[in-house]
């Protein structure tokens, strides 16, 4: 028997092994609605066989420790403990007994064929041990049988485990009853309860900001049901919680990353401590129900940004500050600004601007920060524009954006790609509008070939239009990238333009290029040489000048 390591007034905690966390009639468990779904990955469980068949086979008596859960039953009544935290190990544990009982029975011994049933479900009165959020998945094809063909968090843990297992014991499986064992007597735990709900939320927050890392999203919902005023409050609460995270699908991390803007939204501040430290801060005196239905509020606005299919949002998306343009758009929806059309394009700006300029992500955080705060003290658009202007103006953005464009080499900045996207989507009509990733299948081309002193060997076409000096001197300038298929890119290469031109238009059976600055290429030259490389550096500015709303004749040389 082990006895009670410490007891003050509102928990009793206390160490357990495996066998004990699932042995009397008592150990009956439950995982709230309010809590994420099962989600521990293959590393996880990987990591957690790899740990206890060392230290089985190190020492078969030495105990390895799993951490601590915290059970509380909400009320008196209640047959089973609700686990606030420690979820995760549980159902694995549940998982990996399952695992021994329909995968390897044959392995154990009678006694411990009888037992590993019995971890599974009490079977005096026919209840298996936890009950889920997601139970019938749990139950059909984990407990009562493992079934592969279905695809869901528990059926891929339990693949994983049967598969490392199998590694693990190729050459000696009969030795699975010596290791089954081990974990049911010397996986041990701290089994912590809490006298009631609000000292177990207390209790949880304290252990998870003490060094462990939990989610954003956990410590909030936590902190909200600690502050609950009464059961009413807290079913609201729960109410709430279970629709936000319906809402994102369970996408857990989605929602850690909602909230880093909602804290932005709310501090109008650069972080000083962690984001859930600061959102504790400002939730402090208000009301938990006031302020889960704020949070939900924000989160269907997040959605909807996340559903909006037209360029300016696309263009947003290209870039590397999603932090601060959403959850200024954010607030910008949740203030019901007149000018939110208009505040989309001058973010366009500020962020491509100081990113074509060089900046570094760090110089764009004040203005961001300046113009969250704008919207929510009411300042009109004239404010913020001019404002902007002023910023701008006084960080010499024009003149530095002017100098790399007309850079001799675009392809030294990070930008390049996504700006070409942007002048795509300023090219295209509003039917033809679709999300361009700058990543699947995109190519930069070179229609003058990047390797033109090979190309002017291979292709006589090159060296009458092109000398060495200029071929060097202009093949990475704006005017010489397009953006291309990587298919067509590939077939493109170092050929004479005449041919790249077939090739991009699809002559013949061949399919022609999706996007509108290549066409445009390919209709408007009959030749490629060092005047309409120029000439077409100039159109790309012009539509850059577009882009930025910048005065075209202030940016071009």
């Amino acid at each position: 028997m082990f006895t009670a390591l410490f007891m003050i007034d509102s928990f009793n905690s206390y160490p357990i092994n495996s066998k004990g966390l699932f042995d009397s009639d008592e150990d009956l468990y439950k995982i709230p609605k309010y809590q994420r779904p099962y989600s521990w990955e293959n590393r996880h469980i990987i990591q957690l066989i790899d740990d206890t068949y060392e230290a089985w086979k190190e020492d078969e008596t030495s105990p390895y420790f799993l951490g601590s859960i915290i059970l509380v039953k909400e009320k008196e009544s209640e047959e089973r403990y609700s686990i606030l935290d420690g979820q995760q190990r549980i159902t694995t544990l549940l998982i990996l007994y399952s695992v021994f009982k329909h995968k390897f029975k044959q392995y154990l011994s009678n006694n411990n064929k009888n037992k590993v049933e019995s971890r599974i479900k009490h079977k005096d009165i026919n209840k298996h041990r936890l009950i889920s959020n997601k139970n019938l998945d749990l139950k059909k094809n984990i407990f009562e049988n493992i079934d592969l063909s279905k695809d869901n968090r528990y059926t891929e843990s339990a693949e994983t485990i049967i598969k490392h297992l199998n590694k693990k014991f190729e050459n000696n499986l009969n030795k699975i009853n010596d290791y089954f064992e081990y974990l049911d007597n010397n996986l041990h735990l701290v089994k912590i309860h809490p006298k009631d709900l609000r000292h177990a939320v207390k209790l949880f927050q304290t252990i998870n900001t003490r060094g462990k890392d939990l989610t954003v999203s956990d410590l909030t919902k936590s902190y909200l049901l600690s502050r609950a005023k009464d059961e009413e409050s807290k079913n609201s609460i729960i109410e709430v919680w279970g629709d936000i995270t319906s809402k994102i699908d369970d996408d857990y991390d989605l929602l850690d990353d909602i909230l880093g803007m909602y804290r932005l939204y709310l501090t109008s501040s650069k972080p000083e401590t962690t984001i859930y430290k600061e959102l504790k801060e400002e939730f402090n005196g208000n009301d938990p129900e006031d302020i889960i239905k704020d949070i939900e509020e924000f989160v269907e606005k997040f959605l909807e940004l996340e559903r909006t299919r037209n360029k300016d949002i696309f263009i947003l998306k290209n870039l590397k500050h999603e932090l601060y343009w959403k959850t200024i758009l954010i607030a910008a929806k949740k203030e019901s600004l007149s000018f939110y059309h208009e505040l989309k394009k001058v973010l366009i700006s500020l962020y491509y601007s100081y990113w074509i300029a060089d900046h570094t992500s760090e110089k764009i955080k004040i203005p961001s920060i300046n113009v969250l705060s704008m919207i929510k003290n009411g300042k009109n658009f004239d404010s913020i524009e001019k404002y902007l202007d002023k910023k701008m103006q006084d960080d010499n953005i024009i003149e530095k954006v002017r100098n790399n464009l007309y850079s001799d080499n675009v392809r030294d900045y990070s930008w390049h790609k996504r700006l070409l996207i942007a002048v795509e989507y300023y090219l295209s009509t509003s039917q033809k509008i679709v999300e361009i990733s700058p990543n699947k299948g995109l190519h930069i081309e070179h229609i003058l070939p990047k390797s033109h002193k090979s190309a002017m060997k291979t292709y006589i076409y090159w060296k009458r239009k092109f000398t060495n000096e200029e071929a060097s001197e202009l093949k990475n300038t704006l005017g010489n990238l397009i953006p291309l298929q990587y298919d067509l890119n590939s077939k493109a290469a170092r050929k004479p333009f005449p041919d790249k031109v077939d090739i991009y238009k699809g002559n013949g059976s061949k399919p022609k290029s999706s996007f509108d600055l290549t066409l445009k290429i390919a209709d408007e030259y009959q030749d490629w040489n060092p005047s309409n490389i120029k000439d077409n550096r100039e159109f790309v500015v012009e539509k850059v000048a577009e882009i930025l709303n910048f005065p075209s004749d202030k940016l071009k040389k």
